[in-house]
């Protein structure tokens, strides 16, 4: 067992680590973006001054690790890619058909998914993101764009990379004030099964120890 610092959000950052790795190894078989951000309730910010870190954070930062990890793990032995998302992250989130609709699409591109995300932070800032369709969750908007993410590395990955997602459930972590009714074992269990498990999937959402529905 070996560690190395890796912020992420932070693409200086981003880059030492996989200089690391490929000096150190010179491949990696298995990657579990874990890394997450959440503001409690309670905190006083205020919901437009929140959008950009947890973007930046659980989405933005998340792929462009990932995109900086991709030519180590294409030279992985049945290479895996597991981005820890939520339940949170679901699409009936969003009122508007439209936009769960672009989301959902099997031609999404990864342009077209920064793009949708852009927009929503646009329209936080003006104050209208509710009348153009949008949810009303910062945390749950980064999660549904890195599910949405996972399909499409998922579609262009296939079949050198298994890249999966996972919702580790309501867990007893400081995330979650220890609210939460699941040990953290038994959470990380959605990201182990994906991980390792004999013929995987491509391109779905474990939870509850299997696949699910998004």
């Amino acid at each position: 067992v070996s560690f190395a610092p890796l912020t992420i959000g932070n693409h200086e950052s981003h880059e030492t680590f996989r200089q690391q790795m490929e000096e150190n190894f010179g491949k990696v078989d298995v990657l579990v973006n874990n890394a997450g951000l959440a503001f409690k309730g309670a905190d006083p910010t205020p919901f437009k001054e929140q959008t950009k870190p947890t973007l930046d954070i659980n989405f933005r930062g998340t792929i462009n690790f990932t995109e900086q990890m991709l030519p180590l793990l294409r030279k992985g032995s049945d290479a895996r890619i597991v981005n820890v998302a939520s339940g949170s992250g679901h699409l009936g989130q969003l009122p508007s058909k439209e936009l769960r609709d672009k989301f959902s699409a099997p031609s999404l591109t990864m342009p077209e998914l920064n793009q949708l995300v852009d927009n929503f932070e646009s329209d936080v800032q003006q104050g209208k993101h509710r009348e153009t369709g949008w949810g009303n969750s910062n945390y749950g908007m980064s999660k549904l764009a890195l599910i949405a993410a996972t399909k499409v590395l998922a579609r262009e990955e296939a079949p050198r990379i298994a890249v999966n997602c996972c919702c580790p459930g309501y867990c007893d972590t400081d995330m979650t004030s220890h609210k939460g009714h699941r040990h953290p074992k038994e959470g990380a269990k959605n990201a182990i099964i994906p991980a390792t498990m004999e013929d995987p999937p491509y391109g779905e959402f474990f939870s509850d120890f299997k696949v699910g529905e998004w």
